[in-house]
């Protein structure tokens, strides 16, 4: 099916869909793919701590939850 043909249907459909729940979320859908991606609004230190982030988890140097709450004297929850 073509690009066109796939708005056309897609358009006819949306004419007549009553479900305010479903037009609702197709409607934050269509607002989400409109914003801009929020990585791209970060600045330069923002992006090299999450280098530096993914950079640690690469490489292994991680914490568990458990072992930060331990650390700081705190019971872990559930």
């Amino acid at each position: 099916m073509s690009t066109d043909a796939m708005k056309l249907e897609l358009i006819q459909w949306l004419s007549q869909l009553e479900d305010k729940g479903l037009l609702n979320s197709l409607f934050q859908l269509k607002k989400t793919n409109e914003t801009a991606d929020w990585y791209d609004e970060l600045t330069d230190e923002q992006r090299a701590a999450i280098a530096e982030g993914d950079a640690d988890l690469k490489a292994g140097r991680v914490t568990s939850s458990e072992d930060l709450w331990k650390k700081y004297g705190r019971a872990t929850k559930g």
